[in-house]
């Protein structure tokens, strides 16, 4: 894949656009800046779509940057710059003379709503449904009740090619859901905010509910110096475990979905026996790779996002169910998932 990188010079061109005499010598050293200019330059894929100007954005923040006196000014504005671009999924990083983490800022904070309950989960679902799961059950974020009361996978985490023990630990619920027979099964991935997406995340998982390979989502870079010049790629998701399940998966998503949770969605519903049930998804699907500022900063920069099969842009839109179910706070405070409650009396019209 090609790759343009700029240089200091053209930066520094770039900042005096308008007004040269107003910008003056650098009082810090410029290179990580450059290094973040150049990077989203580069590979950052919804410029266009955003209708973002990322040259002229960085003709407006470099004679401020360029003044800064200190680490914490310099850092404190390329953090401001950044938040233009209106992701969530960015965030930096400063680390102690020793490499501990000390500090995480998001420079872009997304207000989203929660369409689940922890607390009302456990203690009225779960516990009540013969819930199991693989070595600490939920606390590990993975786990499934009894099948033959309540076919339901909990997926606080996502377990991955990288986890063949939580996969296999996955077998025995999808033979046990064969073998009785269910008509459906509940994957509820509500609670999943976790990590950077990657163009495998959840395909293991996924391949245990279908019995020939499917065409799933597209993952987006840049392949050019122009903001819409695209490399599209269409990994698909193929059958593993030794058996597959294919009755109907009732996907429960919400806002809290992003990153690893929405990519698996954007995938896992264009299979054909794929309900999603619940609420829009958060719209947060970026794949990230690090940059190093300072010392002791780091800053996350964006390389790829992920469209649907039908290339509908998923970054600052998010993913709709296919049935929407409205859960409120007061739902809760009587004790009520009205999610899966919804999806269960789905599965039973279907049994």
């Amino acid at each position: 894949m090609r790759r343009i990188y700029l240089t200091f010079p053209l930066l520094i061109f770039l900042g005096c656009l308008h007004s040269p005499q107003a910008v003056e010598d650098p009082v810090l050293d410029m290179q990580g800046f450059v290094d973040v200019f150049e990077r989203y330059e580069a590979d950052c894929p919804y410029f266009a779509h955003k209708e973002i100007d990322w040259k002229e954005l960085a003709a407006i923040y470099y004679p401020i940057v360029s003044q800064c006196e200190t680490e914490d000014e310099y850092i404190e504005v390329i953090i401001e710059m950044l938040a233009e671009l209106q992701d969530a999924a960015i965030y930096f990083r400063k680390y102690d003379e020793l490499g501990e983490l000390v500090e995480t800022v998001y420079p872009y904070i997304q207000e989203y709503d929660v369409n689940y309950d922890m607390d009302v989960l456990v203690e009225h679902y779960l516990e009540p449904n013969g819930w199991a799961g693989w070595e600490d059950g939920y606390c590990e974020g993975f786990g499934w009740c009894d099948p033959s009361v309540l076919p339901y996978v909990f997926l606080d985490t996502i377990p991955d090619l990288l986890y063949p023990q939580a996969l296999d630990s996955l077998d025995a619920f999808v033979a046990e859901c064969i073998e009785l027979a269910v008509p459906g099964v509940i994957i509820d991935v509500r609670m999943n905010p976790y990590g950077v997406g990657t163009h495998f995340c959840g395909h293991g998982l996924m391949g245990r509910f279908t019995d020939h390979s499917r065409a799933v989502a597209i993952y987006r870079s840049r392949s050019g110096p122009e903001y819409d010049q695209y490399w599209d790629d269409r990994p698909a998701v193929f059958p593993g475990g030794s058996q597959q399940y294919t009755g109907t998966v009732f996907l429960l998503v919400g806002e809290n979905c992003n990153n690893k949770s929405e990519n698996m969605t954007a995938n896992f519903m264009n299979f054909p026996n794929v309900v999603l049930v619940g609420d829009t998804t958060r719209g947060s699907v970026s794949t990230l790779s690090t940059v190093n500022i300072t010392d002791n900063w780091q800053c996350k920069v964006v390389t790829e996002t992920i469209l649907t099969n039908g290339k509908h842009w998923i970054e600052g839109a998010g993913i709709p169910p296919d049935v929407f179910v409205e859960a409120t706070e007061g739902d809760f405070a009587a004790g009520v998932d009205p999610v899966l409650d919804h999806a269960i009396e789905m599965l039973e019209e279907i049994r």
